[in-house]
């Protein structure tokens, strides 16, 4: 048991720049929402939803603060043991955006 919480605490955590500048431009009541949300992710990485088809290996953990819905794409590598988020949006053209930006990554 205390390994797997060792292999817990040494999982990696990775941010993508598209996220890291959507992360920027949050308030601070969103940002606080956020980091809350990944620090559930760092505990339960298939915590999330898995998307098909052409986002497949991605993951969508959805939260809400106030009355606005986010949603956290991101993937987790289980060999790895490292989780990357990817994107940070609002439902409003999220999954289209997204798949647009994992095809033009290297």
């Amino acid at each position: 048991m205390a390994k797997e919480r060792e292999r817990k605490t040494d999982r990696i955590v990775e941010q993508s720049t598209r996220f890291a500048k959507t992360k920027r431009k949050l308030h601070a009541k969103e940002q606080l929402a956020l980091d809350d949300h990944v620090k559930k992710l760092i505990e339960d990485p298939l915590l999330g939803e898995p998307k098909a088809g052409a986002l497949a290996g991605v993951r969508v953990l959805k939260f809400k603060v106030g009355p606005q819905q986010w949603l956290l794409a991101y993937e987790f590598n289980e060999r790895r043991n490292a989780i990357e988020l990817l994107d940070l949006g609002s439902h409003e053209n999220f999954y289209r955006d997204l798949q647009t930006y994992l095809a033009d990554r290297p």
